[in-house]
């Protein structure tokens, strides 16, 4: 287990004194890609609370060491231990809270699985704030996020704009596999409520027909499953206008243009059009390339920032938080592309996104 610890000190000249503000900063994995922005942000959140606070401020970013991808596609055969892929973060938790620290911001990965050790993390006076990952069943003080149900069906809303609200759509989000080797659709909280969002939406538009819903698996960017499912779906059924990704996992994997040649010559042609969640640099080509027309970018940077400010103002002010704080995010489309992706190189987001100039 690894555990890198973000302590940027207490500058001289502050005035802080006392025992720190000790405050575990959880995430998935040390790889994981959507933490470049988190871990920015809450060493930002860090610096900024030590030099305007009366104590030191001591952000530990403690992350699960990344396994080879190849080994977790391997565990995904493994259904004896329903808490397998969770193990790795139940660690750091646990380490988190044998630390005594103050306060936790996790990034969950498995609710069921760990909410037994947010609520022994609550009992011992511990405050806990999630992001990303939720555990809404646990006694977690304040979750901070995007609403997943209804950003779904936000992105329902735009294929609908785009495509006039008519033609055949399939979807394709996050599965694992059962006992028996078949797929059954994750039961992360953000997915079942990315599904329900999407399903909620859709009967909003008679004229918009789901034929299939597809899984998508694995954590290995050359395993091309994701876009294989993607392209024997438009092979099956010729007359999909519309793809919802509510997994973009497919617009990462290696030969996007190789193994799915049908979906991106069809993208190509305006005559098919998609909408994703997560609008990271890896996807920044793709919607060039014309591959996908909205991205849902979630407020990474916030999800480090906001979130350890959140969690030290719990543990020292005793400040109260509604239960959940709503992010929003950002909509990403080919006008204002450039313009998104300079605000996360810079790491800059204080000013507003261009609207999308594909809705209304």
């Amino acid at each position: 287990m690894l555990v890198a610890f973000g302590m940027l000190g207490c500058s001289e000249g502050t005035g802080t004194t006392g025992a720190p503000v000790r405050i575990a900063y959880i995430t998935h994995a040390e790889c994981n890609p959507f933490c470049d922005l988190c871990r920015a942000g809450a060493r930002q959140a860090q610096e900024d609370l030590t030099l305007r606070g009366d104590r030191p401020v001591d952000v530990r970013i403690m992350e699960p060491k990344c396994p080879d991808p190849k080994e977790m596609d391997a565990a995904d055969e493994d259904t004896s231990d329903p808490c397998v892929f969770a193990r790795p973060q139940m660690a750091v938790l646990r380490e988190a809270i044998d630390t005594k620290v103050d306060a936790m911001a996790v990034d969950v990965f498995d609710p069921a699985c760990e909410t037994p050790l947010i609520d022994e993390a609550v009992d011992a006076g511990i405050k806990v704030i999630t992001y990303g990952g939720d555990a809404p069943g646990s006694k977690r003080h304040a979750y901070y996020g995007m609403d997943n149900r209804a950003a779904a069906a936000f992105l329902v809303d735009a294929l609908a704009t785009i495509n006039g609200g008519t033609g055949k759509v399939a979807m394709q989000t996050r599965f694992e596999e059962d006992a028996d080797g078949g797929y059954v659709i994750s039961p992360a909280v953000t997915f079942i409520q990315r599904v329900a969002g999407f399903t909620e939406a859709l009967a909003k538009y008679p004229d918009m027909t789901n034929v299939a819903t597809l899984p998508c698996l694995g954590y290995d960017d050359d395993d091309p499953f994701c876009a294989r499912q993607a392209e024997e779906a438009l092979e099956e059924n010729p007359d999909i206008t519309g793809f919802f990704f509510s997994i973009s996992k497919l617009l990462r994997e290696s030969n996007l243009a190789e193994h799915a040649p049908l979906l991106t010559a069809r993208a190509e042609e305006r005559t098919i059009h998609s909408v994703a969640f997560d609008a990271l640099p890896e996807y920044f080509e793709p919607m060039r390339a014309g591959y996908v027309d909205v991205l849902l970018g979630q407020k990474l940077y916030g999800w480090g920032f906001d979130t350890v400010l959140l969690a030290h103002d719990l543990a020292v002010l005793n400040r109260p938080v509604d239960p959940f704080v709503n992010a929003g995010w950002y909509t990403v489309c080919p006008n204002n592309l450039d313009e998104f992706e300079k605000k996360y190189e810079d790491q800059d987001y204080r000013t507003p996104l261009s609207d999308c100039s594909l809705l209304p």
